[in-house]
């Protein structure tokens, strides 16, 4: 009985000896796991490839020792890699390439990275992010109704929270337009997200916002508006209802825009970007006439109104208002603005809620890139005129608090 155990334990010792045997010994690979992208990221794996980099001393080389001599001392060639890695692993020296899977985007970050030998990649990490400002074939010179101003977001109030309103509970109204400026976040006057003469800001549920519109009707718009749910909404703190000081909000989506050829961000515009003489600038008006009527038979192909303005002298808009019997306060964070005459407009800013933009060159090419300006914030309660001033919220002073509030 006891040779009997000992002939299976020794059956048993040498048949796991025998299968240890048949296996390849294990070895250490340097590798690198594969960093994480978004989907907005297209990645590719570049093949293996040797990288060549001279040192200062390849030139003293090459130039006190003639080729002969340079052969006795051969350079030792890397070993390439070799064995497969699991997946989402790379071999040493392997260099990743990126891309931004939509020419709508462009990336931020390293356009390749390569696995180093600590096990980390090269350079930074990319990120897509939305081409902001870029609307086709626009000038301040060159425009016609049918331009589209991809950046313009229509802001909706239900009926509901309208005192007064003989519409069916349940209908939204066009109260104002607002500017987006990332995929989640648009930027509007404060008086068109609070009550009246208030500082108290409406529910998120009493607005909506759409995107990707261009008829006033909305039984034109086409299939690509977006129809956006809001997350939050903050009001700028220093928010004066009275005087209309700061009257800048800001509204994140609980959705996250598509950006397309329809819906993309404006340009947010820095002190650096504006060299010209404020009084100088000629700026694009753009927004929906908020007070339509329905039943105007010229309402159904109403589209989105534009014009130009040009900034005038705080003081003098004062005094025009005065001259009209009205007493007006213009504030470091307002600016005021009169129709250009000389060119094509079919807007009245003070009935839009509008906002407004200005073309810049680029920062890393003389492309033109529109920037926001500024926001209307108020006007004369009587028939527009282009003799008329408007006033209108800076974007400028507020682009640290609006870039804060991105994410």
């Amino acid at each position: 009985m006891q040779k009997l155990a000992q002939s299976l334990l020794s059956f048993v010792t040498t048949r796991m000896f025998l299968v240890g045997m048949n296996r390849k010994q294990p070895i250490c690979i340097k590798a690198c796991r594969e960093p994480k992208i978004s989907d907005l990221v297209r990645q590719k794996v570049l093949p293996m490839q040797v990288q060549s980099r001279e040192t200062p001393l390849h030139q003293l080389y090459s130039s006190a020792f003639s080729k002969q001599k340079l052969e006795i001392y051969p350079t030792k060639k890397p070993v390439l890699p070799f064995g497969d890695l699991p997946l989402g692993y790379q071999h040493l020296h392997t260099q990743l390439q990126y891309e931004c899977i939509s020419p709508f985007y462009r990336r931020l970050g390293s356009s390749r990275r390569t696995c180093l030998k600590t096990g980390k990649w090269s350079g930074r990490a990319p990120v897509c992010i939305p081409i902001c400002g870029k609307a086709e074939n626009i000038t301040l010179q060159k425009t016609v109704t049918s331009t589209r101003w991809p950046w313009q977001a229509a802001i909706y109030r239900t009926a509901n929270g309208v005192k007064e309103s003989s519409l069916r509970k349940g209908t939204w109204i066009l109260i104002c337009s607002g500017a987006l400026v990332n995929e989640r976040t648009v930027v509007v006057a404060a008086h068109c997200v609070t009550d009246l003469g208030k500082t108290i800001v409406l529910k998120t549920a009493e607005l909506k916002v759409v995107l990707g519109k261009f008829y006033r009707d909305d039984d034109r718009d086409e299939k690509t508006i977006q129809n956006l749910r809001i997350s939050a909404i903050i009001v700028h703190p220093n928010y004066d209802p009275i005087l209309l000081d700061s009257d800048i909000a800001i509204i994140k989506l609980l959705d996250k825009a598509r950006i397309s050829s329809h819906v993309q961000p404006v340009c947010l515009a820095s002190s650096h970007d504006l060299t010209s003489s404020t009084e100088d600038l000629k700026i694009m008006v753009t927004g929906w006439k908020v007070l339509a009527d329905v039943k105007d038979p010229g309402y159904k192909n109403d589209t989105i109104r534009m014009g130009l303005v040009q900034m005038v002298d705080s003081l003098l808009c004062e005094q025009q208002y005065e001259d009209n019997g009205m007493q007006v306060s213009i504030t470091d964070s307002m600016f005021c603005a009169k129709q250009d005459h000389t060119a094509f407009s079919n807007i009245c800013p003070a009935e839009t809620g509008g906002i407004a933009a200005i073309p810049l060159p680029g920062k890393a090419s003389p492309e033109l890139r529109w920037h926001l300006m500024g926001l209307v914030s108020w006007g004369y309660d009587k028939t527009c005129s282009l003799e008329l001033y408007s006033g209108y919220t800076k974007a400028l002073p507020f682009k640290d608090w609006i870039e804060k509030n991105l994410k």
